[in-house]
């Protein structure tokens, strides 16, 4: 019976002596993991870019001016429309908005079938005001179609790309409400974040990949937490907070290919964005073809540009559903910026109506970094 050929032990010896730098090796191999870094919204409007004189034709009307605009559209004489504002001058706002026979007028001034109809509910049975669309060449944005610089596109006036396709720069940009520079924010966009800030749940941004500080490829995840953003004392937001990431399944799909180049985050495979913001701006806000650009400044906030095709209907929200307080205050004749929204709307073409149902458009982001934990309370990894 064969046994095998015995080993000393100093052969055994000899062989573990071999083996021990490739084992030495492997033990300080570094492991290969991904770093997250987590970011939360801490603020939110239009991306604008406007400056003196890029309105040829002049900024359109305001509220006061666009009144007897709307009557004589309705057939209303000269002389009919100078008692009405006579009688409404006079008025003393006792009986309410229901005895206001110029806000029950222009509130009623859509036609359909000849008869009276809600003005915001149905903007387009609204003669077109004839408001005036941007004239202006520098918008922020992204090449949406693909097409590169064509007639109608725009060069990004800080990132000098060209053929960026953002249709609702023009809609906005002749309208008082709307002007502003990109990270001032206009009147219109002020006003809503300020009024949803401290309630609406906030979005939030997840970078992943091997080294986050250098160039390479990135996942990007946008979904939003269960808490709204946190403020210092003088308003600015609170950096490294934790938050509880909302399990909301409509989100799960917020997910794309991204890399770093040269310190700017960027998405490069675009997709479908969906997102639920707040009722009072955006109920949902979703875009087709979402691409994003973003980089960290010197004092730690994250600048985020997204951009896609929006559907004008979830635009057009917050002006036509707060109707005559909208147009009073914030938002000057949402019908006519509505007529301007079909007008220009460049994608999602109805087949019924043949008009595009959705339009380019940017929004600026800025977000701090964050730490975001599970709604279960787990951690998810925080920043790295």
């Amino acid at each position: 019976m064969t046994v095998g050929t015995a080993r000393s032990p100093r052969a055994g010896a000899r062989v573990l002596l071999a083996a021990a730098p490739l084992f030495l090796a492997f033990l300080s191999a570094p492991a290969s993991a991904e770093q997250t870094r987590h970011y939360v919204m801490s603020k939110f409007w239009h991306a604008a870019n406007n400056a003196a004189d890029d309105c040829p034709g002049g900024i359109n009307p305001k509220y006061p001016e666009l009144v007897p605009i709307n009557l004589a559209n309705l057939g209303y004489s000269a002389r009919e429309i100078a008692a009405i504002l006579e009688r409404d001058a006079a008025r003393d706002d006792s009986g309410g908005w229901e005895t206001d026979e110029l806000t029950q007028i222009l509130f009623y001034r859509a036609r359909i079938n000849g008869k009276p109809a809600n003005a915001y509910m149905h903007p387009l049975a609204v003669k077109d005001p004839g408001l005036k669309p941007w004239g202006g060449k520098m918008a922020y944005g992204f090449d949406l179609d693909g097409k590169g610089e064509t007639k109608t596109s725009f060069t990004d006036p800080e990132a000098g790309i060209k053929g960026v396709d953002h249709e609702l720069a023009r809609v906005y940009g002749c309208n008082d409400q709307f002007r502003a520079r990109l990270r001032d924010g206009s009147a219109a966009g002020l006003f809503f974040w300020m009024a949803i800030k401290d309630a609406a749940p906030a979005w939030t941004i997840s970078v992943t990949g091997e080294d986050l500080d250098k160039d390479g490829p990135v996942t990007i995840k946008f979904s939003r937490a269960l808490e709204p953003i946190r403020y210092n004392g003088n308003g600015t937001a609170r950096a490294d907070m934790s938050y509880r990431a909302d399990p909301d399944p409509r989100t799960a799909s917020n997910i794309y290919a991204g890399e770093i180049k040269d310190g700017v985050i960027s998405v490069t495979k675009p997709g479908p964005f969906f997102m639920v913001q707040e009722p009072l701006l955006f109920p949902v806000f979703s875009m087709h073809q979402f691409q994003a650009r973003m980089k960290m400044t010197s004092s730690g906030v994250l600048e985020v540009l997204i951009g896609g095709y929006q559907p004008i209907d979830e635009i057009y929200h917050f002006c036509g559903s707060a109707n005559m307080e909208a147009e009073k205050n914030f938002c000057a004749e949402p019908p006519g910026i509505y007529h301007l929204l079909s007008r220009l709307a460049d994608y999602d073409k109805d087949p019924a109506t043949g008009r595009n149902r959705a339009i380019s458009s940017t929004y600026y982001l800025e977000a701090v970094p964050a730490f975001l934990e599970p709604a279960a309370g787990a951690s998810a990894g925080g920043n790295q």
